[in-house]
């Protein structure tokens, strides 16, 4: 085959997916990524189980021991890697494409919109929680810095234990598959693509623990995911980057964790709605910005 004919067959149309985009395939695919997510967390939550059947394994992780953050650090990544793989195999043999295609690609500016969605995330739900009116007093220790006098070590593993539940265990996956994978499989249909991928990440997190006293509390609570899901699409819009929408996400729970260390505690079910609406309404402005510029999804830029 001459070089031509092989530009030629690299540069025509893609195949098509084995499982179309219309409603049936639209549920489908929003029931396998809700299914991959529960695999994932399912597996890392069962193998800590099996520990009870290794002899002193238990005595060696339990406390502040450098091995139980290596452990906690293993589950973490585990959660990734069976997310990454089940995604890579979906795309292989159902959409038929790469997994680059549904962002999974690491460019130079890549570093950049990460670190761009981790401070807007981060800095607009600090800045709402310190001007809401408090109910207590602020802590006199940070908690995500262990007791106080904690050794130095001590309060480095658990800044990256931190760091691990945000990005490896929850923003990474959870962005791969709905801003990732399931924005970019409807990216013809743009508004399809942002409610539908918004309102699915949204639903799931009835079953989230916030803190939710009751189950209005869990609707309330509603507010929250989807007011960053709103943001990190708006911020992957204007990047092209899914990098930028993991910095949103992971950056919302880094905010979290200092805002709930060193800012005086605030009602919860006040702060959901308003950090929610604060950062929905940022995210409706780029989402709207951005598609009337004609940005597109997941489009190969980075």
């Amino acid at each position: 085959m001459t070089s031509s004919a092989s530009a030629a067959v690299r540069t025509g149309p893609a195949p098509m997916p084995r499982l179309g985009t219309g409603p049936l395939g639209i549920t489908l695919r929003i029931i396998v990524a809700v299914g991959v997510l529960a695999v994932a967390n399912v597996v890392a939550g069962i193998l800590p189980a099996s520990l009870v059947l290794i002899p002193g394994a238990l005595d060696l992780l339990s406390g502040s021991s450098p091995w139980a953050f290596a452990a906690a650090f293993i589950l973490q990544s585990l959660v990734l890697i069976i997310v990454v793989l089940l995604v890579w195999a979906w795309m292989r043999w159902v959409e038929r494409r790469s997994i680059r295609d549904a962002g999974w690609r690491w460019g130079r500016q890549s570093i950049l919109w990460l670190l761009l969605g981790v401070a807007v995330a981060a800095a607009s739900l600090i800045v709402v929680t310190a001007v809401l009116p408090a109910v207590g007093s602020v802590p006199d220790s940070p908690a995500m810095f262990g007791e106080p006098g904690a050794a130095p070590l001590t309060v480095a593993l658990l800044i990256l234990h931190y760091i691990g539940l945000a990005f490896l265990q929850q923003s990474i996956p959870e962005e791969l598959l709905f801003r990732g994978w399931l924005l970019w499989r409807l990216r013809h249909r743009p508004v399809v693509a942002v409610v539908v991928t918004t309102l699915a990440f949204t639903v799931i997190h009835l079953v989230s623990s916030g803190g939710q006293q009751s189950a209005w509390e869990h609707v309330l609570y509603l507010a929250l995911p989807f007011g960053f899901a709103v943001l990190a699409t708006g911020m992957l819009l204007w990047t092209g980057s899914l990098w930028a929408a993991v910095g949103v996400h992971g950056g919302f729970h880094i905010g979290n964790y200092i805002a709930a260390s060193v800012l005086a505690p605030v009602d919860s079910a006040t702060s959901w709605l308003a950090v929610g609406g604060v950062q929905a309404t940022i995210g409706l402005v780029l989402v709207a910005t951005a598609l009337r510029r004609g940005k597109t999804i997941l489009d190969a830029r980075d």
